[in-house]
């Protein structure tokens, strides 16, 4: 199959549904040196640093939040969206993902927001200009790149210039309801014009995001996968 503008979009949103562990290697901006992870679906990471010690995360950053007066009220259990089924298109890919409120899409976290949004990029399915989609590949596996341009209606795992994959103005005013509410830009920033951005062909996670003009120092990250779906119940024992 060749990339094209909907295909981009629709293995950006499928990333949940195409793995369950994933071993790679991870850098990024804004000084975030090399490590090398492993993930299992749902709720475990395991992060080795360059001075070979040893991170354990588990469980989401911050599940949905429910607020009641009612003394009775118990708060619903959220379930990974491995639990449920998405909405396939003909070609396999996930035309429309539950949208439940039970349902808690996030990996765990390291460093920041933008370590979740890679894993499970939908941020980039929608309200997201694509141009020039081909076939490339990044650290010997088959992606699909493009470069990509947040448009109004962006929606960041993180926005405000904190996370986000696609740093841009959009992004800084995407989290509130009127653009005129969100704190200015950082006096002298000057946003890339896009992203250059490869999606890992099997898994849909983000392997390069590289910024396209802007500034010397505007955020980016790399990540090479070495393992796909291998059993890694030895580095996470059942309980």
């Amino acid at each position: 199959m060749y990339p094209t503008d909907d295909t981009i979009r629709a293995l950006a949103r499928s990333s949940p549904w195409r793995w369950t562990t994933l071993h790679f290697r991870h850098r990024g901006g804004y000084r975030e040196a090399e490590v090398e992870a492993w993930v299992r679906r749902p709720g475990n990471l395991l992060v080795r640093t360059g001075d070979g010690q040893e991170h354990r995360v588990s469980g989401v950053p911050y599940g949905r939040m429910f607020v009641s007066t009612d003394p009775d009220f118990v708060r619903p259990v959220s379930v990974p969206p491995q639990q449920v089924e998405p909405t396939l298109r003909p070609d396999g890919l996930v035309a429309e993902r539950p949208a439940s409120w039970d349902v808690d899409y996030d990996d765990p976290m390291w460093g920041n927001y933008r370590w979740v949004a890679m894993l499970d990029p939908v941020e980039l399915s929608h309200h997201v200009a694509v141009a020039d989609p081909r076939v490339d590949e990044v650290a010997g596996r088959p992606v699909w790149r493009s470069f990509l341009r947040a448009e109004e209606g962006y929606s960041a795992r993180c926005g405000g210039n904190c996370c986000e994959l696609l740093f841009s103005d959009v992004s800084r005013r995407c989290e509130f309801d009127d653009p005129g509410d969100a704190p200015p830009a950082r006096p002298g920033t000057t946003y890339p014009d896009c992203y250059d951005v490869s999606l890992d062909q099997q898994t849909g996670v983000v392997v390069r995001c590289h910024p396209v003009g802007g500034d010397a120092d505007s955020p980016w990250l790399e990540v090479d996968i070495l393992d796909v779906d291998t059993d890694l119940d030895e580095l996470f024992p059942s309980a």
